[in-house]
């Protein structure tokens, strides 16, 4: 027996090793379940970050859902976010409220003030303090700067009106004439009138050589705000009384009076050509006005308070103050909420939008001034140009995108997305289109049953082939550029180029075909159309390799780079992923689609980008399938889609006439998963609470 017990210690301690394992085992287990957790819940609070358009903390939360499992639902978030999110430049924080902020005409200089009674001026691009004018005996509620940014005008309580050299820190006027506090400032356009306004009701219009008041007019109730229109010849107040009041400077009389608002008007601007009339209210509604005739024009209506608004002089972009201490950048054109910013602890007292339409300033009742900064380039751009649904797409260039409709040829010179250029060529139906692989030549397809062979750069007719029976509506260059097909009814046609001599008819469909694609290699074609067929074609012999039942009409087909995966989509089917080789189906996305009508590889073959009658551009990683995100924006089912060369930009055109741009570079290949979260929330004004599970504001 006591030969036996070393044996015993050696299984000892081999049960302890077992033990030991199985542990770290479990550990290991248990770490990835709650690692998969925490991403689980992140990639949902960005989702609804998203949703509720607020994109800094959509942005941080998809950042920190990927420091746990870099999904490729969590990268395209996180690179749809950080496209769109403001990003907070500086703060400054005071005792007591911040209650008037406005931007010097070169967007250079801020001022600020409020509770304290003094007047600050700061550097915008710093956030350095610039000046302090003091003399207020109680709080600020207006700051103006006059025209050529010289001079700065502020009022509050009790009523009286200061201007200042702020530069020289000197106040070289004092008006004097309210009785109670002023709400509203502003300078004319020729710089030598002040416009002031009230809790006495009064509207004053001082003369700035003398100092002394030249007009007057009354509200029911207190004046709010001021403005002049850009000629100078008008003048623009709100108030209480829940009007906004158009007054004739020349005749002194009432103008307009614009009545509609279910509450007091917090704020009202011309627009830089004086045509239209903004004016916000605290019943939630923006109204643009003619101010000729001072008719209702348009109402836009949304869920935030409106306790301040400023607008761009172009009239695009809102930037809007509520009492529950968000900032909302509203688009001016149809509504649509752009960002929703958590910026303060309590009611928003103002707000200022900079000459740059990117810059903008709102200070609060928690004593906090902030300065935010929109993206430089936006992350998307919706082009309008054509008078009919457009159906084709192709990059000529990296910076220059054709299209084709029905009304012709549009070339979209897209290098500056705040001013896309565009011009029509041409006025014949296009409905195809393709562009050779040196990008020299353009191909189009047209409704007449031929193809014009365009030079590319500048559009110019080099051929004109024909003899397709029905509409062409599809095109391809083969890889080398040496081939041209066509989609026919129901055959393919082939010529030789340059010359655009016949190369051969490709039979075998029995009805329209609307799609064709060639390989990487060109010694292979790929075709599907109302047969209900897909079919591969040997390019070298003209004969058919493989024919593949697809249930429903096809509307769309493509190799991949490889050139050993086909996907193919259509009508009532999900998008297929084929072995090229075999037939043999690998892969179905999309289950349960009405239809897609178009498909788009990006260049280095790991995106594919869908689009159809559900009237949405859906992205899906490859070669797994999974869906990284959806793009929204048109209204009308998706009918073309293309990638630019360098995989930069995705364009998807639709049945509402427009062409949507989307940069894709971002939303594909955002940062390193991990990488950059504390400056991520710093950039946006937030913080992490890992504990309870938050991003919220800082």
């Amino acid at each position: 027996m006591k030969s036996l017990k070393p044996h015993w210690g050696v299984l000892a301690l081999l049960f302890a090793s077992c033990a030991t394992h199985e542990t770290t085992r479990a550990k290991d287990r248990d770490d990835t379940v709650a690692r998969d957790l925490r991403a689980r819940i992140y990639l949902a609070k960005g989702e609804a970050a998203v949703e509720s358009r607020r994109w800094g903390v959509a942005a941080a939360s998809f950042a920190i859902a990927r420091a746990s499992q870099d999904s490729l639902a969590a990268r395209w978030g996180q690179g749809q976010a950080s496209g769109r999110a403001s990003t907070l430049r500086w703060t400054k924080s005071f005792e007591g409220s911040v209650l008037a902020v406005a931007f010097s005409p070169d967007g250079r200089v801020l001022a600020s003030a409020g509770y304290d009674a003094i007047v600050r001026l700061w550097d915008v691009e710093r956030g350095d303090l610039l000046a302090e004018l003091k003399g207020h005996t109680a709080e600020v509620h207006a700051v103006a700067f006059a025209p050529d940014g010289r001079w700065l005008a502020s009022a509050g309580r009790p009523g009286e009106v200061r201007v200042w050299d702020w530069r020289q820190g000197r106040q070289v006027a004092l008006l004097q004439g309210h009785a109670d506090v002023v709400r509203g400032l502003a300078f004319s356009p020729s710089g030598d009138r002040l416009a002031s306004g009230g809790l006495d009701k009064a509207v004053r219009v001082w003369g700035l050589a003398t100092g002394t008041e030249h007009l007057r007019f009354e509200h029911d109730e207190h004046v709010i705000a001021v403005a002049f229109s850009p000629d100078g010849k008008r003048l623009l107040s709100t108030s209480m009384d829940r009007s906004a009041r158009v007054w004739d400077l020349e005749t002194r009389k009432e103008a307009h009076r614009l009545v509609g608002h279910g509450e007091k008007v917090e704020s009202g601007a011309f627009s830089l050509d004086g045509q239209r009339i903004m004016t916000a209210a605290a019943d939630h509604a923006l109204r643009f006005w003619d101010a000729r005739s001072g008719q209702l024009v348009d109402v836009l209506r949304n869920s935030g308070d409106v306790s301040a608004a400023a607008i761009d002089p172009a009239f695009t972009l809102v930037v809007q103050a509520g009492w529950d201490g968000r900032v909302q950048l509203v688009d001016a054109r149809g509504g649509a909420l752009v960002e929703r910013l958590e910026a303060h602890r309590g009611f928003v007292m103002c707000v200022a939008l900079s000459p740059d339409g990117r810059t903008f300033a709102s200070g609060g009742m928690d004593g906090v001034l902030k300065v935010w900064s929109r993206p430089g380039a936006p992350p998307d751009t919706l082009l309008r140009g054509h008078g009919a649904w457009v159906e084709a797409l192709a990059f000529s260039q990296e910076q220059e995108l054709i299209s084709g409709a029905e009304d012709g040829l549009r070339r979209w010179r897209v290098a500056d997305w705040n001013s896309v250029v565009s011009s029509a060529e041409g006025t014949e139906a296009t409905v195809s289109l393709a562009v050779s692989p040196d990008r020299r030549l353009l191909a189009a397809g047209t409704l007449k049953g031929r193809v014009r062979v365009l030079e590319a750069g500048s559009g110019r007719p080099l051929l004109e082939l024909s003899g397709v029976k029905g509409s062409v509506r599809a095109v391809a260059f083969s890889p080398d550029g040496k081939l041209l097909a066509a989609a026919g009814d129901p055959d393919l046609h082939l010529w030789s180029l340059p010359e655009g001599t016949p190369a051969g008819r490709l039979q075998g469909h029995t009805g329209k075909l609307w799609a064709l694609a060639f390989d990487g290699t060109g010694r292979r074609l790929v075709s599907g159309g109302a047969d209900m067929t897909v079919r591969t074609w040997d390019v070298d012999t003209r004969q058919p390799l493989l024919r593949l039942e697809a249930g429903e009409r096809v509307r769309a087909v493509a190799f991949t780079p490889s050139g050993d995966r086909l996907v193919t989509a259509g009508m009532r089917q999900p998008i297929r992923l084929w072995d090229a080789v075999t037939g043999q189906p690998l892969m179905a996305m999309d289950e349960g689609t009405v239809g897609v009508l178009s498909l788009a590889l990006s260049p280095d073959g790991r995106f594919l980008a869908s689009g159809g009658l559900d009237a949405e551009v859906k992205v899906w990683g490859l070669p797994s399938g999974e869906l990284m995100g959806r793009v929204r924006g048109q209204q009308g089912f998706l009918s073309a889609l293309a990638f630019s060369p360098d995989g930069a930009i995705l364009a998807s055109a639709a049945s509402d006439r427009t062409v949507h741009l989307i940069g894709f570079q971002a939303l594909a290949h955002p940062p390193p998963a991990g990488a950059g979260i504390e400056d991520l929330l710093r950039r946006h004004g937030l913080v992490w609470d890992e504990a309870r599970l938050l991003v919220e504001p800082r």
